[in-house]
């Protein structure tokens, strides 16, 4: 098992059409037109390519390593028109579980990575929030 694990954030109002609702119910919704997004309605499930692309400058202040954009049309590709940036990723490499030691996750530099989210921590009741 790899001890690797890569991150992402991922801006979902960043999909073009993406719109956040407020519900009657008091409740905040996401709505999105599916043809205008570019999202691609398939036979098992509504899907969203995005692309992964290294950071032209290396890592930014955050430690992200990487890009993620939504996947160009054909068309798209062939005008070289950009698409929009939908958030950005990390990699995150944890130490190998049979060696003494730390075992905390670290960033790809070394550094200690403090944004993980254990389960069963204090802030989990066990339910999914939804």
């Amino acid at each position: 098992m790899s001890n690797t694990l890569n991150k992402l954030k991922i801006d979902l109002l960043k999909i073009p059409s993406a719109v956040a609702k407020d519900g009657k119910d008091g409740r905040k919704y996401l709505l999105i037109d599916i043809v205008k997004s570019g999202l691609y309605d398939g036979k098992a499930g509504l899907y969203l390519d995005v692309d992964m692309r290294e950071n032209r400058d290396g890592e930014d202040q955050y430690g992200n390593s990487h890009m993620l954009v939504m996947s160009p049309t054909k068309e798209q590709r062939e005008s070289k028109e950009k698409t929009p940036i939908l958030g950005n990723a990390k990699t995150l490499v944890f130490p190998d579980r049979n060696m003494p030691g730390s075992s905390a996750p670290k960033a790809r530099d070394g550094r200690p990575h403090t944004d993980v989210v254990v389960p069963g921590g204090d802030d989990e009741d066990g339910m999914i929030p939804f």
